[in-house]
């Protein structure tokens, strides 16, 4: 598919989820499961490692882990139904408010000592980056830098090769790419003063973000006319 011009709702809504994510996955790190929690990479690892050691409480909290995620994507995918993230009439407002919602029952339970909300993180993520996972060609991972980076080494591979530059392209991943890792600076930066309350930032911006999407789509009339096509 021939990349097109991205449009900047797409290039900010993209750096913001990938903002929060990255300031989920630092909470993650420093909190009490001391793993990523947007991510399934790192617990399918876990869980190969703590079998190794016979440990099945360790493999089973890592195995909840990924169920989670998934579940997450399963609802992405109820809710929106497709992948591309240019058709703006999709109820990502929807997805998004309840991301932000799940978010918000894990910071509850985490402050009253269940460590179990850390699963709900995993679900929001999984929720969010099934979401939007394609613009135009480009994979648009929002929760995981690992696509990000390829993508953006096979661009400039193509580009030694004598291929036209995609600047468009590499400059959208660069975004998510610098967002996510900024995250992760902000996550570090609060919660070793906030604790499991450090999630409610997050929670709170991607809740009013999809109050905001829902509130423009009835306000515009194209998105409206969109919603109500698909």
């Amino acid at each position: 598919m021939p990349w097109r011009k991205t449009p900047a709702w797409i290039t900010f809504g993209g750096a913001w989820l990938s903002l929060g994510a990255g300031y989920i996955n630092a909470v993650g790190f420093l909190g009490a499961q001391q793993h990523g929690l947007t991510h399934v990479t790192g617990q399918v690892t876990r869980i190969g490692i703590e079998l190794s050691k016979a440990d099945f409480r360790g493999t089973f909290y890592a195995a909840l882990l990924v169920v989670w995620f998934f579940l997450g994507a399963v609802l992405s995918g109820a809710i929106i139904r497709r992948v591309e993230v240019s058709e703006r009439g999709r109820r990502y407002g929807v997805a998004m408010f309840i991301g932000g919602g799940l978010l918000a029952l894990a910071t509850w339970l985490m402050v009253n000592g269940h460590e179990w909300g850390a699963n709900l993180v995993a679900m929001a993520a999984g929720l969010q980056n099934a979401m939007a996972t394609s613009y135009s060609g480009a994979v648009v991972r929002t929760t995981h830098m690992t696509g990000i980076v390829t993508d953006l080494g096979v661009l400039v591979g193509h580009t030694l090769r004598g291929h036209p530059p995609e600047w468009a392209k590499m400059t959208l991943l660069s975004i998510l790419f610098a967002a996510f890792m900024s995250g992760g600076l902000l996550g570090a930066r609060f919660f070793p003063v906030l604790g499991a309350w450090a999630l409610v930032p997050p929670a709170v911006g991607m809740s009013l973000s999809g109050l905001a999407y829902v509130y423009m789509t009835h306000r515009t009339p194209d998105l409206h006319r969109a919603r109500e096509h698909h």
